[in-house]
């Protein structure tokens, strides 16, 4: 009789399987249609009801273990369903495997808009797949994992370059993409030939989800909780004065939204994570907007409902992409959130790489993504340009860009037809300008002009390199650009004024985690593609700029400290340690540096 009534509990479900690891059950593990939530028994079984409308069941993969991968790359966390029919029982097995992943790397990327177009797929395989591949190796026996936050691909060219959904994965099976990747969902990756109407985001993510991946799910990567979410609600609403091109029925609109069904599911998902639990939120569209005074506003219809749920935890992140641009978010009503939205892969949609090879965002960041390593609890993440190897800044001489805004031609016509656009011809002489490419509010930011700080401001305005990488060289090939890839506002800028027009820069960024990065430039400095070529990357604790930290550089900060700060040294370099004060522990921290050096 008890072997009859456990057969007619499972014969209650539609949907049952076990999740299983060398042969044992995994207990514990959740399991989802993206409605109900399940957790598998000590045996590793687990079923339930499901209304089979998303069309997929799913697991969320438990710290300590990894999911198969399909083609190298593709984690088998998910099953299609057989059948739509609730009547139908069906079964859907799945295996993990262990792995010590309490340390780990995870890639945080954006916005490939990958089209079959403009040797996009050369450049994206030469940059980014190739800067994977270095990741893989620097990583050496700690895993490192991807997220890849939207756009995959470009939906009008779904039809016209016939590049879609399949094509990407096909594409990132030949380029032997070098490890797991969990996709969200961007609003350029639904299908624009599905016309507006009741179900159209529904019918428009449905490729998705047949080709991907689930559009909303959960994994755990050591002791962290990472949640996957779709926050685009797509409308694509056809208007009668426009005429589409073949494939897409409407306009492509959407609005940034995450669906009542994903809330449910996402609070019965953080049920089961204690609030201990660092958790990172994956989006495309950003929850929050940053303006041009650098304050917040929410960028999504539930902003407020997401960031309640997630305020509970004691540490929770956003990661997302979308703008193109960076910027961090950290909302003072929330404060235990905060939202990194991070820039595009593909620069300005592969434009400026075309007009003059320089993949650049319109925030005049480099292509990039970012690099986060978590050990246990602590996280701790850094901006990765794809070409410029670890430079997390750009330094402008403004006199040159001044009187380039004067002098070249093209600028002066192109302001001319484009009358909003910044024109730095008229600034005052001697101001200098930083692009910190991935700045957060509680990052810092010193520039000395010689021996002098300056007094530094953040600004607003747009950045230099970007109109240099692809405005200008645009409008002199065909008389105008498309406003679509031009140059942005950027957030990230910041401003000093200095005395004279040729004593050299220096600067000094510390970030979240007390890194140093240090940068000059001689003046005049030129503005022009290659610019940076000209910085000079120092070294914390070469006091002297000699290129080595050595006993030269602990005298000169001795004699510096002695002098009460009168004698010749950038008081930003003298602070070896970053404390802003110069003093007994800056020269402790240089003979460390000096011991550490000579014992490697």
């Amino acid at each position: 009789m008890l072997v009859l009534l456990g057969t007619a509990v499972c014969a209650a479900h539609n949907v049952s399987g076990t999740i299983t690891c060398e042969g044992q059950g995994v207990a514990g593990v959740a399991v989802s249609d993206g409605y109900e939530v399940v957790l598998t028994d000590n045996n590793g079984f687990y079923a339930f009801t499901s209304n089979k409308l998303n069309g997929y069941v799913f697991y969320t993969l438990p710290g300590g273990y990894e999911p198969q991968l399909a083609d190298g790359f593709n984690p088998q966390f998910w099953s299609l369903l057989d059948s739509h029919d609730t009547s139908v029982e069906e079964v859907h097995d799945f295996e993990l495997r262990r792995v010590d992943n309490d340390r780990h790397i995870v890639i945080f990327g954006a916005d490939t808009h990958l089209a079959r177009r403009n040797s996009d797929r050369a450049y994206f395989k030469k940059g980014f797949i190739a800067s994977l591949n270095d990741e893989v190796a620097q990583a050496g026996s700690t895993p490192i994992y991807s997220v890849l936050l939207g756009d995959l691909t470009w939906d009008v060219f779904w039809t016209q370059c016939n590049y879609n959904l399949s094509d990407f994965m096909v594409d990132m099976k030949h380029y032997n993409y070098p490890m797991a990747l969990w996709p969200v969902i961007g609003n350029h990756d639904h299908d624009p030939s599905i016309p507006a109407g009741d179900n159209t985001d529904f019918d428009a993510s449905a490729a998705w989800r047949d080709i991907v991946c689930p559009n909303y799910y959960s994994f755990n990567l050591g002791k962290v909780h990472y949640v996957v979410l779709d926050d685009i609600l797509y409308l694509n609403i056809a208007y009668d004065d426009e005429d589409y091109s073949e494939g897409v029925a409407g306009s492509r609109n959407y609005r940034g939204f995450i669906t009542t069904e994903q809330m449910q599911w996402l609070r019965k998902d953080l049920a089961l994570v204690d609030y201990s639990t660092p958790v990172v939120v994956c989006l495309h569209i950003p929850a929050w907007s940053i303006n041009q005074n650098f304050t917040y506003s929410s960028r999504l219809d539930n902003t407020y409902t997401l960031c309640s749920l997630l305020n509970k935890y004691e540490q929770a992140h956003i990661v997302s992409g979308h703008t193109h641009g960076n910027y961090t978010v950290q909302p003072v009503a929330y404060p235990n959130v905060t939202e990194h939205n991070i820039n595009a892969v593909c620069g300005s949609l592969w434009q400026s790489a075309v007009v003059t090879g320089h993949h650049t965002c319109q925030d005049g960041s480099p292509a990039g993504y970012m690099r986060w390593t978590i050990t246990g609890d602590n996280l701790q993440w850094a901006f990765k340009p794809i070409h410029e190897g670890e430079s997390q800044m750009r330094l402008y001489d403004m006199n040159t860009v001044r009187d380039y805004y004067r002098s070249n031609a093209t600028v002066r016509a192109m302001l001319e037809a484009y009358p909003s656009r910044v024109d730095y011809a008229n600034i005052d002489d001697n101001l200098v300008m930083l692009n910190v490419y991935s700045y957060s509010p509680d990052w810092r930011v010193s520039i000395c002009e010689g021996d002098s700080l300056l007094e530094c401001k953040r600004v607003c305005t747009e950045d230099p390199f970007h109109t240099l990488a692809y405005d200008v060289p645009r409008y002199a090939i065909s008389g105008y650009y498309s406003t679509y890839y031009t140059t942005n506002m950027s957030t990230h800028l910041f401003s000093a004024k200095a005395a004279t027009a040729t004593k050299p820069i220096t600067v000094r960024v510390v970030d979240s985690f007390g890194n140093v990065y240090l940068r000059s430039i001689s003046r005049p400095h030129k503005y022009n593609l290659n610019m940076e070529s000209d910085e000079q990357a120092l070294t914390r604790g070469d006091i002297n700029r000699d290129g080595e930290v050595n006993i030269a550089d602990v005298n000169a900060i001795i004699n510096y400290v002695l002098s009460d700060g009168h004698t010749s040294c950038a008081p930003i370099l003298a602070d070896s340690n970053a404390d802003d004060e110069v003093n007994v522990a800056d020269i402790n921290l240089i003979i460390h540096l000096i011991i550490n050096s000579s014992t490697q």
